[in-house]
C-alpha cells in the first residue's frame, strides 16, 4: 500500500509540475550539473519506476545528456523520454522491457500505464509490435535503437561536445 501511495504522490508531482514553480523546487537537481553533465548507463537494472521517473525528469530539466553504453534494463527505460537531443545510443546499448512488479495488481498498472505514457512514441510502437508488455523481458537492441536515436561513441570523452550524435535517423 505504501509503495502504491508512493506512485501515486510522484505521479501528481509530476503532474503539478507542469503548472507550478513549488514541484519545479522539488525536483532540482541537488548538484549543479551544468549543460555539460553526462549521465552513462550501462548495465543499469531498474528498479522502483517512481525513483526512475524522478531521476529522469531531474535529468531532463538540469540539461544532461545520456549516453546509453550498455543494458537499460526496466524502469531504467524510462530515460529514453528524455528529449532526442539529449540521449545518444552506442553499439553496446540494450533495453529491456517488462511489465511492473512488486506494488499489487492495481500499483503495477499504474506504474505500466505511466511508463506507456512516458515512452515516446517509437518505443510504444516497438513494444506493441512485440505484443505489448510481459512479465518477461523483451529486449530491444542497439540495431532497432539507432533506428531512431542519435549513435554515439562508447569510450569516455571530456566534452559535451564530443558528444554529438553521429547521425539522426527515422523518427
Amino acid at each position: 500500500m505504501k509503495t502504491i501511495l508512493k506512485f501515486l504522490a510522484a505521479l501528481a508531482l509530476t503532474g503539478a509540475m507542469i503548472s507550478t514553480s513549488s514541484a519545479d523546487q522539488l525536483l532540482r537537481p541537488r548538484m549543479n550539473l551544468g549543460k555539460g553533465y553526462v549521465k552513462t548507463i550501462s548495465g543499469d537494472r531498474g528498479g522502483y519506476v517512481i525513483d526512475y521517473a524522478i531521476r529522469m525528469l531531474k535529468m531532463r530539466r538540469s540539461g544532461g545528456f545520456v549516453r546509453f553504453n550498455g543494458a537499460c534494463d526496466s524502469a531504467c527505460t524510462l530515460y529514453l523520454a528524455m528529449p532526442k537531443s539529449k540521449v545518444c545510443v552506442t553499439r553496446n546499448a540494450s533495453f529491456g522491457f517488462h511489465l511492473p512488479y512488486g506494488a499489487g495488481v492495481r500499483g503495477n498498472q499504474v506504474a505500466a500505464d505511466f511508463m506507456m505514457k512516458n515512452y515516446p512514441g517509437w518505443v510504444r510502437g516497438w513494444i506493441a509490435k512485440r505484443g505489448g508488455l510481459k512479465n518477461s523481458v523483451t529486449t530491444m537492441t542497439y540495431a532497432d535503437a539507432s533506428r531512431f536515436l542519435p549513435t554515439g561513441p562508447a569510450e569516455q570523452r571530456s566534452t559535451i561536445a564530443s558528444l554529438s550524435p553521429t547521425r539522426l535517423r527515422g523518427g
